[in-house]
């Protein structure tokens, strides 16, 4: 599971969205038992970045739809029952599928709910080992994210200027 997003960066670039987030992955790891999970060996938490490009995406004039949505890159790093583990994206394969992002407040401030759906490649290396592919995921993100930078000042310049008729009203 990828949790936690924190957004660090957001830009536009041929027409596309480039968002890099921070965020945390995690999972319960248990020994290959003929295909099958067998003894639990621990839980795995790793920290590390995320970055990915929503194509045809322009907030200022598209900002909710479907877009198909490329995970340019990623890397999370952490420790599994004192050994060190990685798991980045496999640098041969695409990681790729589509985004749905939908307004669920009307009034400010603004949320979104942003679903993603997609097809990971990824590989692993334990203890400095060199990397192996992972087996292909596919997986769904869901996140609210914070207010927009666009609601959020449509919704402190509300606010201020409350606060501006209120205090004429009491002059």
């Amino acid at each position: 599971m990828v949790s936690g997003f924190n957004i660090m960066t957001h830009t536009q670039e041929n027409g596309n969205e480039l968002v890099a987030v921070g965020a945390t992955y995690s999972a319960d790891i248990f020994m290959n038992s003929g295909g099958v999970p067998g003894t639990f060996l621990g839980h795995l938490s790793l920290s590390g970045t995320a970055q990915f490009t929503y194509v045809g995406r322009d907030p200022s004039v598209n900002p909710l739809g479907i877009f198909a949505t490329d995970l340019t890159d990623f890397d999370f790093k952490g420790m599994l029952n004192g050994n060190t583990f990685e798991v980045r994206q496999d640098p041969g394969k695409a990681s790729t599928g589509s985004t749905t992002i939908l307004e669920t407040t009307f009034v400010p401030p603004i949320k979104y709910t942003v679903s993603s759906s997609l097809e990971i490649f990824a590989e692993y290396s334990f203890n400095g080992s060199p990397f192996v592919a992972a087996p292909e995921r596919m997986t769904t993100l869901n996140t609210v994210p914070e207010p927009g930078p666009g609601a959020l000042t449509g919704s402190i310049l509300v606010g201020v200027l409350g606060i501006a008729s209120r205090r004429r009203r009491i002059r």
